[in-house]
């Protein structure tokens, strides 16, 4: 029975290795010609790309006008090899393709045997003419390099020429134009909400993470036939693969309020500091699949894993203008001549012009349910009255909550009935802030 398991396994394994593109549907070409020191074109001549992370070759054989194309790579860095009788083996190393553009290269045939050898170890000769994209690419080693607090791939793309941030990473646009053209993609496939697209297009259901990305490439002009008609912004990300070496990282953030201060606003309001405590660690590792004495995955097959697990439970002070307990019963002060408070009871004076003159009693459990909820999570401050568009004057009623936040591991839920109330439910504990429709 074990040796039909260890077959079966084997079989799965060697069938995952099969020829494929493990970046979905991201994937570039790398193109050329073929030319003597005269520079007169060459036929016939073998070409090789390799890349190095993963020794995966790829052959072909420059055409009757010394052309020769590999499309369909992976990203990534290439060596191109490039060998016929009678010529130099020609080689060109660090040949870097990426999601925005691909890579041309010129390889020039010096009269002599095939074992010699030229090697191009410079990038100046290698030139990028196969698109007009106006693009820009960061790699994995820029990326970790970022001081994020998120560990968000799509902040960091907020940071990027042309974008602008007004209010926050979310409403972002680039160059200009309404969010609802930029489309973002991982791997190819898109990831945002295109349910509100139009008006939240900075914004991905599925949040790249820092360590999985090998490359962010954002596409700003020109863009080509494959992602013209998907919007006039293109962010690429492109997640990490395995390679011949095994290679991984970990790591872990503390955040506590004990080493923050509190904020000039709080102190001057005379409200504590919000309870903050994160913890985020993560890992990530990959290499060849090896598994002894069946399969050995060198320059064949290969992982990749992250993970990446975030606890932050955490205080958010809300302030909240509420009825205090004479409004409740319809009792309302507004100022009359002279500046002399006067009162009028609402209820009463509705019943003596044949009103309706008793409160929904739906309305008032609500508001006692609020009440009740400012002396249990929160501190209320008491004024006489209060106008719109002023400060609080003594008469209305404020109400300084905290409100834990649930960490992303618990359940949590919001319900919004405008203009009455918000109602935030969490596992461990409700509260009902009013939300009053002035």
């Amino acid at each position: 029975m074990k040796a039909v398991l260890r077959v079966a396994t084997l079989l799965a394994v060697i069938g995952w290795a099969s020829p494929s593109y493990s970046q979905g549907g991201t994937s570039s070409t790398l193109s050329g010609v073929v030319v003597d020191s005269s520079g007169a074109v060459i036929p016939g001549a073998d070409v090789v790309a390799k890349q190095i992370s993963t020794a995966v070759v790829t052959s072909a054989v420059s055409n009757a006008e010394g052309l020769f194309s590999f499309p369909g790579l992976n990203v990534g860095t290439y060596s191109v090899t490039v060998s016929l009788q009678g010529f130099k083996t020609y080689t060109a190393t660090d040949v870097v393709l990426t999601s925005g553009a691909g890579a041309n290269v010129r390889v020039v045939l010096e009269v002599g045997g095939l074992e010699e050898q030229v090697t191009v170890i410079s990038q100046s000769e290698i030139l990028q003419t196969q698109t007009s994209h106006i693009s820009t690419t960061i790699n994995s080693n820029q990326i970790l390099k970022l001081p994020l607090t998120t560990r968000a791939a799509l902040d960091f793309v907020a940071m990027m020429p042309g974008v602008t941030s007004a209010a926050g990473n979310r409403d972002s646009t680039i160059n200009g134009l309404p969010r609802g053209t930029i489309n973002i993609t991982l791997d190819g496939v898109n990831v945002q909400d295109n349910t509100l697209r139009s008006t939240d297009g900075f914004f991905a259901i599925v949040n790249p993470r820092l360590d999985a990305m090998e490359e962010v490439t954002v596409t700003t002009a020109a863009q080509g036939a494959d992602a013209g008609g998907q919007g006039a912004v293109q962010v690429k990300f492109v997640t990490r693969s395995g390679g011949n070496k095994f290679n991984g990282s970990a790591y872990y953030y503390y955040r506590n309020d004990k080493l923050n201060a509190n904020t000039w606003f709080n102190n001057r309001n005379g409200i504590a500091k919000p309870k903050l405590l994160q913890n985020q660690g993560g890992f990530r590792a990959g290499g060849p699949i090896v598994i002894p004495k069946m399969f050995d995955g060198h320059n064949k097959a290969f992982f990749f894993v992250n993970y990446e697990e975030s606890r932050q439970p955490s205080d958010t002070t809300r302030n909240r203008i509420v009825l205090n307990t004479d409004a409740q019963l319809g009792i309302f002060r507004y100022p009359g001549a002279g500046g002399a408070v006067q009162t009028v009871n609402l209820l009463q004076l509705a019943a003596a012009n044949g009103q309706l003159a008793a409160a929904d009693p739906t309305f008032v459990k609500m508001l006692a349910d609020i009440r009740a909820a400012t002396g249990k999570t929160g501190t209320s401050t008491c004024w006489l009255r209060w106008s719109r568009g002023s400060r609080p004057r003594p008469g209305d009623s404020q109400t300084n909550e905290t409100a834990p936040t649930p960490s992303r591991r618990s359940r949590c839920c919001c319900r919004c009935s405008w203009p009455l109330f918000l109602a935030v439910s969490t596992k461990e504990r409700r509260y009902c802030p009013i939300i009053m429709p002035w």
